[in-house]
């Protein structure tokens, strides 16, 4: 995920105003479409892993109102974009509140909430907390989406789809270290923001009542927890939003932090599962 820039677009009809997050695309040379793409994308998926698929779909229970905001809504609204559009992050506002949770386009073709894409998944158990990570750097290559996907920019892996897709960008990596460590017992969380001015998605780890700053998408292979960084030390990472598989945090105001708890983190949403 890079340089986000967030027009809103208005749709009269319903009473939401869904933000899109978008990143620079740098048009590709091949010669297959988007949805040629995603679908080979599917197949070596479909093809590799052979457990049942996970289920995405589900509403969002949004603080302050009864109502909630279901995925058949969501999808509604961005069936009437273009591909090219519905490849962008969104960040939706429900019944006058504003940034309520995100939605994403999956290999699938849809978006769906963001809190789905941890679909309760991990490759192994392990004791020791710095193995997904260095699982990671050893297994996973850095990719950009619109490289992978025909010039679309922003297509999410879940959980096990980003364990057994060799290629993926930094959300699909955060995705799958923040549930690999909740599969752990972890308190952790994918984190949406900037880093050094481009958008950018990392995970952070509460362990031991103390906040990691983990880089899924780094290559070096630290073998110990104590070469995680603290949050509260590592520099050029901005947040604006972080979640998990049950809830989405919004920050309170503009102010940069490098806390992940706290006053000025407001509890949005919860994802139920259906």
């Amino acid at each position: 995920m890079r340089r986000w820039v967030a027009p809103l677009l208005v749709f009269s009809a319903l009473l939401m105003l869904p933000e899109i997050l978008r990143k620079t695309i740098h048009r590709p040379t091949e010669s297959f479409s988007a949805e040629e793409s995603l679908s080979s994308a599917h197949r070596i998926y479909d093809s590799t892993a052979t457990a049942a698929q996970d289920r995405q779909y589900g509403i969002v229970r949004v603080v302050g109102t009864s109502n909630p905001l279901p995925e058949e809504t969501v999808q509604q609204v961005v069936a009437k974009r273009t591909l090219e559009e519905s490849a962008y992050v969104s960040i939706w506002n429900w019944q006058g509140f504003e940034a309520v949770t995100a939605s994403a386009r999956g290999l699938d073709n849809k978006h769906h909430f963001a809190n789905s894409y941890l679909v309760g998944f991990k490759p192994f158990q392990t004791r020791q907390l710095w193995v997904p990570l260095y699982t990671l750097a050893m297994q996973k290559e850095y990719q950009y989406d619109h490289l992978q996907y025909a010039g679309l920019s922003d297509i999410w892996q879940t959980s096990r789809q980003a364990y057994y897709q060799k290629r993926g960008d930094c959300e699909d990596h955060a995705i799958l270290l923040a549930d690999w460590l909740i599969e752990l017992g972890v308190d952790a969380r994918v984190a949406l923001g900037t880093h050094r001015g481009q958008g950018h998605a990392w995970v952070v780890a509460i362990v031991d009542g103390q906040e990691y700053l983990l880089e899924a998408t780094s290559k070096r292979r630290e073998a110990s927890w104590q070469a995680m960084p603290l949050a509260a030390l590592t520099e050029g990472y901005e947040v604006e939003f972080q979640f998990n598989r049950n809830f989405f945090w919004a920050k309170h105001n503009s102010t940069p932090t490098r806390k992940y708890r706290g006053r000025h983190w407001i509890k949005k949403s919860q994802f139920i599962r259906s």
